[in-house]
């Protein structure tokens, strides 16, 4: 059961990222996010519901067909988490135990560098490895609402997953 609920949520995840970057090829701009649960997805865009509801159909129609880099997106909230660990590891380990000065600026260079270095591919492995399922076979998008409108429209898409 836990792992049922937990494959949906990576599944669901692949489909809010998907979609996002559909809206972002057809011209939607920042702000724009999403959160996926297991029952479905929020996407908060300045694109309208239809938009959204279309890129949702489309990424879901993409992702059957293979498209599964679709799934991995460089402004996932998994690359911040991830960013943020390596710098801070990184910094720990070059400050050292002494607290002067250069020790501190030791860590702190250590830290964007291996941050730099290291983040964005850490974060895209653990993204297709952990935090996202691009195979969706199965899944069905059930409805797809606004929840509201302004500043941004916020549009949540319910899911249900088919056995196979």
């Amino acid at each position: 059961m836990k792992i049922a609920l937990l494959d949906n949520v990576r599944r669901n995840h692949a489909i809010e990222h998907a979609t996002v970057t559909l809206l972002l090829e057809r011209g939607a701009r920042a702000p724009m996010g999403g959160y996926s649960i297991s029952p479905g997805f929020v996407i908060w865009s300045r694109a309208s519901l239809e938009e959204v509801a279309l890129a949702a159909r489309d990424a879901l129609d993409l992702l059957n067909a293979g498209e599964s880099d679709l799934a991995i997106s460089p402004y996932c909230g998994t690359n911040i988490v991830t960013y943020t660990v390596v710098g801070a590891l990184a910094a720990r380990i070059f400050a050292g135990s002494k607290k002067n000065f250069w020790s501190v600026v030791r860590g702190a260079v250590a830290a964007l560098v291996a941050a730099a270095i290291l983040g964005r591919p850490l974060g895209r492995l653990i993204q297709r490895h952990f935090t996202t399922l691009p195979n969706v076979a199965g899944v069905e998008l059930v409805e797809i609402r606004e929840l509201f409108k302004n500043p941004v429209t916020v549009v949540w898409v319910s899911t249900t997953t088919w056995p196979d």
